[in-house]
């Protein structure tokens, strides 16, 4: 059995961040990348560890961590999640935006179909949801490695470069009803900070109307890896302390 023990404060609660859809009691409707569905994550964790679990979408976390300690301003935020897969977090006039729970699956929007074949990224892959072309089958940390891994730095550009329009092209849309202000990518910079980032920022800019996308920023987050996990501490404060 787990132990809080050691703790050397008394504990408030518990934050988790997991991949998938998420209802407001923290049971993991549905994880493709790990396999889940209908998990009471939140009472597992509760009934383990005797305090209370809070458990959230990863993306959403990280949105929570960037507005509340990344600098963002939160008018018209949306923040983008790269590893094993892709998810995104919304937060609008200050407040996370979550729906019926699965805002920001961006991750299984379809970024290449059946019917198209990119130049250079080829023909579409088969996701882990079983669809094929999803964009997390490009836009993923495993499929940008895979895709660059032995190539030269030019070539490692075009393929980048060729995920970021794709990127770019999923995202105008959503840029042009939200009316975003800034975008924060979260993930390895050395395949999102370049090329990539600036494709997708060229992109959405070429379609949208120029008022929108004149000011909106596409920029890496400044808390690293521990985005997700500042988030996650912001679910206790939230839910226990109603600090937000």
């Amino acid at each position: 059995m787990l132990s809080l023990t050691l703790a050397p404060h008394p504990v408030l609660g518990i934050g988790i961040t997991s991949p998938g859809v998420i209802d407001d009691a923290g049971t993991v409707l549905q994880a493709p990348n790990r396999q889940w569905s209908d998990l009471p994550l939140a009472q597992i964790l509760t009934d383990e560890l005797g305090v209370p679990a809070h458990v959230a979408n990863d993306a959403n976390a990280a949105a929570l961590g960037e507005f509340t300690f990344g600098g963002a301003t939160g008018s018209g935020l949306l923040t983008i999640s790269v590893g094993d897969g892709v998810g995104a977090g919304v937060i609008l006039d200050g407040s996370l935006v979550l729906g019926h729970g699965a805002v920001g699956e961006i991750g299984h929007l379809i970024a290449l179909d059946d019917r198209d074949t990119d130049a250079v990224l080829g023909r579409p892959q088969r996701c882990a949801c079983g669809r094929l072309g999803c964009l997390e089958t490009i836009l993923s940390v495993p499929a940008l490695r895979r895709r660059v891994g032995g190539l030269d730095p030019a070539a490692a550009e075009a393929v980048l470069d060729a995920v970021g329009h794709r990127l770019g092209l999923a995202l105008a849309p959503v840029v042009s009803m939200l009316n975003l202000a800034e975008i924060v990518l979260s993930g390895p910079a050395d395949l999102l900070g370049g090329p990539l980032r600036d494709a997708a920022q060229a992109t959405i800019r070429e379609r949208t109307l120029p008022y929108v996308s004149r000011d909106l920023q596409i920029r890496m987050t400044t808390l690293g890896e521990d985005g997700a996990l500042a988030g996650a501490a912001v679910l206790v404060l939230s839910g226990r302390l109603g600090v937000s």
